[in-house]
């Protein structure tokens, strides 16, 4: 039987899974980070998009060198780029 908090918890993240594995390894990975650190760690993940698979570096390719505070920053700009 699932309680409210199984339903914030599937809510959290990446409710579609468009992320995959990269989620995962965006909670374990240190804070501040920088675009071009995220991309040398995880560029060759693989994300689901509007137009298909593509590989994190290529998502991220169309950003300035950012900086992010948390894996919820990190999240919400990579599913932003990959919703346009």
């Amino acid at each position: 039987m699932r309680d409210r908090d199984d339903e914030n918890e599937a809510m959290a993240g990446d409710p579609d899974n468009r992320l995959g594995e990269l989620d995962d390894a965006l909670e374990t990975h240190e804070y501040p980070t920088t675009t071009d650190e995220l991309v040398a760690a995880y560029g060759d993940h693989e994300v689901e998009t509007q137009d298909g698979t593509k590989a994190l570096e290529d998502v991220l390719a169309a950003t300035d060198d950012q900086t992010f505070v948390s894996a919820d920053d990190v999240r919400s700009r990579i599913l932003g780029l990959i919703h346009r």
